[in-house]
């Protein structure tokens, strides 16, 4: 008896393991990042890196809680959501050490960050689209877009959504429908470059276009 047979499946996870989520759909994995985040302009939430089971992976997954004002945003709700699919019933930031891109060296470097660490490692599933954004440089539009993912809803290992979970359902009925609803969001006004910026910087990270691009 061989003491391996070909697994046609796994071989084709193999190419997986250092590949980018870029297309929307259903997820299973764990975050491996949650970081405490503040905008430039006051803004705080939570920014996710994810890892699904098949080895693809996102960063910069924003979820927006509040504005500078400390108004709610739509965020809050997603993060609530979140809490409930893992059992978290509160969080507090704790740093802790993460590997992140840094924009000097233009690497990915091991860096102390505020952690919610209580999201981080624990089995979860996450429905995606893909956004269109404009690309900033120095608070200014390039005049090009990119796209990124972004966390519709959250739902559990098992497949129930938050709401479910909190209704005591006995079967998943709610993530299959929302994924034949899943649709991604382009941009509905394509930016113009800036006179001083008019060009486009390949070696920018989504990360600071991301920020520069928050509008409160």
């Amino acid at each position: 008896m061989s003491e391996y047979t070909l697994d046609t499946g796994a071989a084709k996870k193999a190419e997986n393991l250092f590949s980018k989520i870029e297309e929307k759909g259903k997820y299973t994995g764990i975050f491996t990042r949650a970081e405490k985040t503040v905008s430039k302009k006051g803004s705080k939430g939570v920014d996710f890196s994810f890892k699904s089971n098949s080895g693809s992976t996102a960063d910069y997954l924003s979820i927006w809680t509040h504005n500078g004002e400390g108004k709610q945003l739509q965020g809050f709700n997603t993060l609530m959501a979140i809490m409930t699919c893992l059992k978290v019933k509160s969080l507090d930031p704790e740093n802790g050490e993460v590997e992140k891109y840094d924009s000097a060296t233009q690497k990915r470097i091991k860096t102390s960050v505020p952690l919610f660490k209580e999201l981080m490692g624990k089995p979860i599933g996450l429905l995606l689209i893909m956004e269109e954004y404009a690309k900033m440089m120095d608070g200014q539009p390039t005049g090009d877009t990119a796209w990124k993912p972004t966390i519709v809803a959250p739902f559990t290992a098992d497949g129930f959504t938050a709401s479910e979970v909190l209704t005591k359902a006995t079967s998943p009925a709610t993530v299959e429908k929302m994924v034949d609803q899943l649709r991604d969001k382009p941009l509905k006004n394509k930016p113009a470059a800036s006179a001083d910026n008019g060009f486009s910087d390949p070696s920018q990270k989504a990360g600071a276009d991301l920020e520069s691009d928050i509008p409160w």
